[in-house]
C-alpha cells in the first residue's frame, strides 16, 4: 500500500556512496577540486545556480569520475532537471555500468520522481554484488517504505546500521519507518540518540518532535512547525500516521 502524501515528506534524502574517480593529470585534478569547493560553498550559501554551473564544468572535465557525475546529476534534479539528470547518469553508466555511486544516485532520482518500482531494482542490483553497501541498503529501505512494505524496509535500514552504526540517514529513516508502523516509542529512542550527535541535521529534531507528539506530547512539534508556518499540518500528519492500514 502506498503512503498518503503527508507522509512522503518524512523520508530523508539518500546519501551518495563514496567512489573514486579518474583524472587526466595534476592540473585538471586541481582545477576540478577548485570547482567542487566553489560548488559546495555556493550550494551552502543558497547560490544553487553557481553550484550547478561549477558542477557542470567539473563533470565535463572529468567524465569518468562517478562521484562528480552523480553530484552534477543531483544538482540538476534539485533544480527540476530530472530528465537531464537521468541523461547524465545514463551516459556515465555507459562508462561504468556497475558503479554503485551512479546507480544509487539514479535510484534517488527515480524515488524523487515517484518511480518507486523503477528505483527498487537499482538498489537490488547493487546489493547483489555488495550486500554491505550502505547507500543501497538505505535507498532500498526508502523504496520499500514508499511501497508500504515497512517490515522489509526496517530490515534494510538495520542492515545498513550494522555496516555503519554512524549512518544518520539509515537511523533517521529507520525511525520514520517505525513511526509508520505505530512504534513511536522505539522511533523516539533512536531519534533522541541521533539528535545528540554534533552533525545531526535539523530534520532529526523535527522527526523526534513528531514521534513525541504521537506519544502525547504535542508541544515541541507544534512549536517547531509554527516556526515554519506549518502548525496546522500536525493534526493531518498525526491522523495519517495513525491509520491502521499503515501498521501492516
Amino acid at each position: 500500500m502506498r503512503l498518503p502524501r503527508p507522509l512522503l515528506a518524512l523520508l530523508a534524502s539518500l546519501p551518495l556512496t563514496a567512489c573514486g574517480g579518474s583524472s587526466d593529470g595534476p592540473t585538471r585534478h586541481a582545477d576540478n577540486a577548485s570547482r567542487l569547493r566553489v560548488a559546495a560553498a555556493a550550494d551552502a550559501s543558497g547560490h544553487s545556480d553557481i553550484a550547478l554551473s561549477m558542477l557542470g564544468a567539473a563533470a565535463a572535465a572529468d567524465p569518468g569520475n562517478a562521484t562528480v557525475q552523480a553530484r552534477f546529476a543531483a544538482a540538476l534534479q534539485r533544480q527540476g532537471g530530472t530528465p537531464q539528470a537521468e541523461a547524465v547518469l545514463r551516459q556515465a553508466l555507459e562508462r561504468r555500468p556497475s558503479d554503485a555511486t551512479l546507480l544509487v544516485q539514479l535510484g534517488r532520482i527515480r524515488l524523487a520522481a515517484g518511480q518507486v518500482e523503477q528505483a527498487l531494482p537499482l538498489f537490488d542490483q547493487i546489493l547483489a554484488g555488495s550486500s554491505r553497501d550502505v547507500g543501497a541498503l538505505t535507498g532500498r529501505g526508502v523504496a520499500l517504505d514508499l511501497l508500504g512494505r515497512h517490515e522489509e524496509a526496517q530490515r534494510s535500514y538495520r542492515q545498513a546500521l550494522l555496516v555503519n552504526p554512524g549512518s544518520v540517514p539509515a537511523g533517521n529513516n529507520l525511525a520514520i519507518s517505525l513511526l509508520l508502523t505505530g512504534r513511536a516509542a522505539e522511533a523516539a529512542a533512536i531519534l533522541r540518540t541521533l539528535s545528540r550527535w554534533q552533525d545531526a541535521p535539523a530534520r532529526v529534531g523535527v522527526n523526534l518532535a513528531i514521534a513525541e507528539a504521537m506519544m502525547g506530547d504535542q508541544g515541541p512539534a507544534r512549536r517547531l512547525l509554527a516556526e515554519n508556518g506549518g502548525a496546522e499540518q500536525l493534526d493531518r500528519l498525526l491522523a495519517a500516521l495513525r491509520q491502521p492500514a499503515l501498521r501492516s
